[in-house]
């Protein structure tokens, strides 16, 4: 099993709602460390990111002990890397600031990697690539392309500081992709007060599986059965407490193309990576990702609706 993923590879301050700020990698790490230890030595990560000054000896020293991460499509630049801000002001809800911006990854520098059996792009800072980058890869590898839509659809102001904004070529964006994720409050900002139906059958293709998380309430998955739009709904562990949700989409996604990979079927892959991202908040950052597989053997998850 070959995966890649292209984003960006952050630095994270975590402010919980409780408890003392955690620092840790953040963004494609999560997925990486998901991935990695799903697949075990059977799988082939391939992060592409850039990686700045002040962390690559760090990030060498940790992937030199993970023998199925491959870092040829990590990208030194000469500046400090990217960070995060998380300030949570509950659960669910949090401010995020950016700073360090990196640049958008060229074609260039993603095309050596995009033969593999799965292709996650995360927009962890909405311009982890650009669109014509986006469309060159969706031209190769459509059908296995996999898009988080995350930052994509919020801008940025001159502090750093994270808004709301519908991009107008999101279309473009949502088409390319045969598997596209997205939270509930992203699906507003795109959609409108638009029905998963008719959104389904006004911005998307045939072919196309749409997954909206929405943290504890579960996620539904939007795609054509049988030649009509389907929504599913699959409900969420239940959690007696969360303890840092940060990442846990992105937790999603990797156990979703990994289950995916391995069974081909949907509703068993929904489950399988709704208990990875419940799993996940009873975590602290990447910190603690080695205890996750352990975490999600004391879940379980409800039926879809």
């Amino acid at each position: 099993m070959k995966i890649t993923v292209i984003g960006t590879i952050n630095k994270d301050l975590i402010l919980p709602f409780h408890g003392a700020p955690i620092e840790s990698f953040g963004g494609i790490f999560y997925n990486i460390a998901v991935l990695s230890q799903l697949c075990r030595e059977d799988g082939q990560i391939i992060p592409v990111s850039f990686i700045g000054e002040d962390v690559k000896i760090n990030i060498d020293a940790i992937f030199e002990k993970v023998a199925n991460v491959y870092t040829e499509g990590l990208i030194p630049i000469e500046q400090k890397n990217h960070k995060v801000i998380l300030e949570y002001e509950s659960p669910s809800k949090r401010r995020e600031k950016a700073l360090f911006n990196f640049p958008p990854l060229t074609w260039n520098e993603v095309k050596p990697f995009l033969d593999s059996d799965m292709v996650i792009v995360n927009m962890v800072t909405g311009w982890d690539i650009n669109k014509k980058t986006f469309l060159k890869i969706s031209k190769k590898v459509r059908s296995k392309l996999y898009v988080d839509v995350h930052f994509l659809v919020m801008g940025i102001d001159k502090l750093g500081r994270r808004f709301p904004e519908r991009p107008d070529s999101i279309e473009d964006w949502i088409n390319g992709s045969r598997f596209v994720q997205m939270n509930r409050r992203e699906y507003q900002i795109i959609a409108s007060d638009m029905g998963e139906v008719e959104f389904y059958r006004t911005k998307c293709k045939p072919d196309q599986i749409i997954l909206i998380t929405n943290g504890s309430k579960g996620v539904d998955a939007v795609f054509m059965d049988y030649g009509k739009v389907a929504v599913r709904h699959y409900d969420a562990p239940e959690l007696s407490s969360v303890i840092d949700p940060t990442g846990s989409g992105d937790v999603f996604g990797s156990a979703f193309v990994f289950n995916y990979l391995k069974t081909n079927d949907l509703e068993e892959s929904i489950r399988f990576a709704n208990i990875a991202a419940a799993a996940n908040t009873q975590l602290q950052g990447t910190n603690e990702m080695q205890l996750l597989q352990e975490a999600m053997e004391k879940l379980t998850v409800g039926s879809p609706k």
